[in-house]
């Protein structure tokens, strides 16, 4: 989730961790300049080479999963999404989502930042707009791909995106942060997805 850090899971990793998974949840550096390639890549070296993986992204993580997907190629067993982006080789966040691009560049113009929505969580911090602005660079890995549409949220063009893709989609009644929300649903959906990959 953009403005969000590994908190934003919940109790997602415990309960994947509790069903006998390995699961590696990093916060991600948001300082000015940062990309979905930058992110991939410290996702990439804090997973080194180990057993086959199912990625999962939520909102912002849509664009980061198919970058990190195409440096771990061959270990990727699946994809899942949770209610978050789902970009074509370079596509931008806001090329796919224009939803506030220019308010929030011209809210970044002066430290490469934008701030997170007022009245929202106050563990919300400011966010690179180089990470919404810069174009996903990847080659399509060609497994199992599920998207969970929150259908309480405002992400069913990327729902409609990912299905015209030939991605599985799961419609579920919740909002945007069901990570938070609902992390039983949540770790549930991702759990299914595993069976697809073995």
């Amino acid at each position: 989730m953009s403005c969000a850090g590994a908190w934003a899971w919940g109790e997602v990793p415990a309960r994947l961790r509790a069903a006998g998974h390995d699961v590696l949840a990093p916060d991600l550096d948001l300082s000015p300049g940062q990309t979905p390639a930058s992110h991939a890549d410290a996702v990439a070296a804090a997973y080194g080479r180990g057993g086959p993986l199912v990625l999962a992204g939520h909102s912002y993580g849509g664009m980061v999963v198919p970058v990190l997907a195409d440096r771990l190629r061959g270990t990727v067993r699946a994809i899942v999404v949770i209610d978050g982006l789902v970009p074509d080789p370079g596509d931008s966040s806001f090329a796919i989502r224009s939803h506030a691009a220019e308010e929030r560049r011209a809210a970044a113009r002066e430290t490469g930042l934008f701030p997170p929505p007022a009245g929202e969580d106050p563990r919300l911090v400011p966010m690179p707009v180089s990470a919404f602005d810069t174009p996903a660079d990847f080659t399509p890995v060609d497994v199992p791909r599920t998207f969970v549409w929150c259908r309480r949220s405002d992400m069913g063009a990327q729902a409609r995106r990912a299905r015209d893709r030939g991605w599985r989609v799961v419609e579920v009644d919740a909002g945007h942060r069901l990570p938070l929300e609902d992390g039983a649903l949540c770790a549930a959906l991702l759990l299914a997805a595993v069976p697809a990959a073995e």
